[in-house]
């Protein structure tokens, strides 16, 4: 209350801010279908988290009014590097990967173990050295044998980055350090980098580094002076930027990260680049590609407090390649990556060239522009342009349970697999739940903001150009942030939400939505509440659901004291009264009373519902398991999924798909397309049951429960439907019918924008 108190102490803020907030209240009750208490609730977790101006700022997106920033600091829309809080601490993998460096492995060894941050293991790589690093490998893996592994080539690898892949595939940590055998660091540095790690949209950061020679190692110079070519001296200053930025502001001209020891990075996992030969090939550029790969849709840290040192000496190999016309054409590689994967403007690569040209004639004499051009042409760069994919934000209400929260995470794991920049923005409207964010590819960054309206602006920087929203309350807000943004696209895949609202509700917010490009329908049903004429503007196309498919262990019956001969029903879904929970219980217990085969209910999902249930319902027939990454491995050692919902919104509920590719048939309430879901050739693969005025009669249901559980051939045949029922939700024409409505709203074509610029 004091906070409101000194919000409203200036009066003229007080008309200012009072006005809109008045006139908001009634959208905002008739946006929670007419609940004061579900309203209340959400203001309230608006004000404790961004405090009165959060609240005010909600009250103008309900009005349809434009919020955003007017001028961009990345300091305030993506924060400033916390410090470390006692409840991150992040394993760390620590990949040393040596050859013949003896004279320099003590020192950079010691440095590792003494890190003041101390959650990480040490994999030790030795490439066939035929110098004395294999005594001090083992010396230092016997003196820390908790914290290290060690991996000794027989035979030389034949590359630094086969090295590299080795480590990344032992590794086990969430963050990975590769720590040259040759180089040095301050103590400090993986306390200071860690901690940037706490922005989930943060992929990569690095610390300054100081070029040294000699033994005792003297400064030769500095990470400022090796980039003063770009423009101002910003190193000395921490700070998080967009991929984009920094590749804009000159990552695309110079590799800023002068050597790999200088970078704490998350684990990329199966790194498509280690399968691509002619990457492994390259001696100079190899990891400039390797980092604009990684940083991809996400964000940068960078901290001045901690210090690598990187070591010139005659065997360094980066030293020996700038004498190569290797050098040159390397750099064309990079540039071609860079036209593939980020969008940039040709005085970007003009600028690559003039760099690179002047380094040329610095080595090789000037006037001799076309051997130079043999080596690096901006006319076959150009060429790769049209290979590159959109930058795509996933837009989520929140991280929580829910399919129209959890199919925009796994559409965007594999939109990631297929090479798109894919960035998941989380609205942050219910508290994160660690199973739903484990769902997501750790691969791909979230970006959250502390004000909602600084969307637009951070969109901006990382040159997101189609925002794909899942929630009516997200496709609003972000339809009206970014009114003033024409080059952001908007897709939106209704779930059930716009049919639960009256006419008067939709209409208020017709004048928002008219800004979205497309929508996708996944239900016949979602077309019901919109006029026409908005169908046809927006082009509304139907996409059916579909899920990957998963490797499946069923649960043990033994492990939640189940008999074999028990019927088990599983149902998994948001524990809220409308997706009937409280009927499924009712009708197990009706069940199991006419039934001569015990029949057991097994519950998956948190919420109200649950703990509600859990006090009410204390019997020997059903278990509440809580929130289950793994529903397949339930679903299979189940007999039957049931899904009694009587939810308004259902429309294609993606949990019956699970329950269908884990073999097994469905009981479910006839809503939405749940009866076109379970039809196969030979008839339904499973058993449906009507609502009466979307009420669950519980003998009805019981009834179905005991034939099915009694009557071995009524269960028999829907179950050996399921093969049929399940082929129809095959991923990959999903994935690719999103893929061309994208396209579609984007209008793109590789034959325009950087070759018409390079005169192609």
């Amino acid at each position: 209350m004091g906070r409101i108190i000194e919000w409203l102490k200036a009066p003229s803020r007080a008309l200012l801010l009072i006005g809109p907030l008045l006139v908001a209240v009634r959208p905002a009750v008739d946006f929670y279908q007419g609940s004061w208490r579900l309203a209340v609730r959400r203001v309230t977790g608006v004000f404790m988290r961004e405090g009165f101006g959060g609240v005010v700022r909600r009250a103008y997106i309900l009005l349809g009014r434009p919020t955003g920033d007017k001028q961009f600091s990345s300091g305030l829309v993506y924060g400033q590097s916390p410090p470390l809080a006692p409840d991150f601490r992040p394993r760390v993998s620590i990949i040393v990967p040596n050859y013949n460096h003896a004279p320099y492995l003590r020192e950079r060894l010691d440095t590792i173990y003494r890190q003041t941050y101390q959650n990480f293991e040490v994999i030790l790589l030795d490439d066939c050295s035929d110098d004395s690093s294999l005594l001090i490998l083992q010396e230092f893996a016997a003196r820390y044998p908790e914290k290290t592994r060690c991996e000794f080539n027989a035979v030389n690898s034949g590359g630094v980055f086969n090295q590299w892949k080795k480590g990344l595939e032992l590794a086990a940590g969430d963050l990975v350090w590769i720590a040259e055998s040759d180089d040095y660091c301050s103590e400090n540095f993986l306390e200071e980098l860690v901690r940037s790690f706490q922005n989930p949209g943060v992929m990569l950061a690095f610390a300054r580094s100081e070029f040294v020679k000699g033994v005792p190692a003297k400064t030769v110079w500095t990470i400022s002076e090796y980039l003063r070519d770009l423009g101002p001296d910003i190193w000395g200053q921490p700070f998080v930027r967009s991929a984009h930025a920094m590749v804009l502001g000159g990552w695309a001209i110079k590799n800023i990260i002068p050597n790999v020891s200088s970078a704490l990075f998350r684990h990329p996992g199966q790194l498509a680049l280690f399968h691509d030969a002619n990457w492994r090939s390259l001696r100079l550029c190899g990891d400039w590609i390797f980092y604009l790969s990684i940083i991809r849709g996400g964000l940068v840290a960078y901290s001045p407090h901690a210090t690598n040192y990187y070591r010139q000496h005659p065997k360094n190999t980066s030293v020996e390649a700038q004498k190569d016309d290797k050098y040159y054409s390397e750099h064309e590689i990079v540039a071609g990556y860079i036209a593939t994967n980020y969008r940039v403007g040709r005085d970007v690569f003009d600028r690559q060239e003039q760099h690179l040209y002047r380094h040329w004639c610095s080595w090789r004499g000037a006037h001799r522009l076309d051997e130079f051009q043999q080596l690096y042409s901006l006319d076959r760069v150009g060429r790769l342009r049209a290979e590159r994919l959109p930058n795509l934000v996933m837009a989520v209400y929140a991280l929580t349970a829910g399919g129209g929260e959890t199919f925009p995470i796994m559409l965007a794991n594999l939109l990631k697999q297929k090479g798109y920049p894919v960035t998941l923005f989380n609205c942050r409207e219910q508290p994160t739940e660690p199973g739903i964010r484990d769902m997501l590819s750790p691969t791909i960054p979230v970006l959250e903001v502390s004000r909602l309206e600084q969307a637009a602006a951070a969109f901006t920087d990382m040159d997101i150009e189609l925002v794909h929203s899942h929630h009516a309350w997200v496709d609003v807000s972000l339809a009206t942030l970014l009114l003033g943004h024409p080059g952001i696209r908007q897709v939106v895949t209704t779930h059930g939400m716009y049919e639960m609202m009256t006419s008067e509700q939709l209409e208020a917010l017709m004048p928002v939505l008219q800004r979205i490009d497309r929508v996708v329908y996944t239900a016949e049903k979602n077309l019901k509440p919109f006029p026409s004429k908005f169908r046809r503007d927006k082009s509304f196309r139907r996409i059916d659901n579909a899920l990957p498919p998963k490797r499946i262990s069923p649960i043990s019956r033994d492990e939640l004291g189940l008999s074999p001969d028990d019927f088990v029903l599983c149902c998994v879904a948001r524990a809220i009264p409308d997706k009937g929970w409280d009927e499924a219980i009712q009708a197990v217990v009706w069940a199991n009373a006419h039934s001569a085969r015990r029949i057991q209910l097994l519950l998956i999902g948190e919420g109200p519902e649950a703990d509600r249930l859990r006090l009410q319902h204390s019997n020997e027939f059903v278990q509440f398991l809580g929130f289950r990454s793994n529903i397949r491995d339930y679903f299979a050692m189940a007999d039957v999924g049931l899904l009694p919902s009587r939810f308004k919104g259902e429309s294609a509920p993606l949990v019956l798909i699970d329950c269908l590719l884990s073999g097994k048939p469905v009981l479910a309430s006839d809503v939405g397309e749940i009866r076109s879901m379970l039809d196969s050739p030979e008839g339904l693969a499973g058993d449906l049951f009507e609502l009466n005025n979307w009420q669950v009669h519980i003998p009805t249901l019981g009834e179905i429960i005991c034939r099915l559980a009694n009557e071995n051939d009524a269960f028999r045949e829907i179950l050996d439907r399921v093969p049929s029922a399940a082929a129809k939700f095959e991923i990959s024409g999903m994935v690719s019918k999103y893929e061309e409505t994208y396209r579609n709203v984007l209008r793109i074509s590789g034959e325009s924008g950087f070759h018409n610029e390079l005169g192609n």
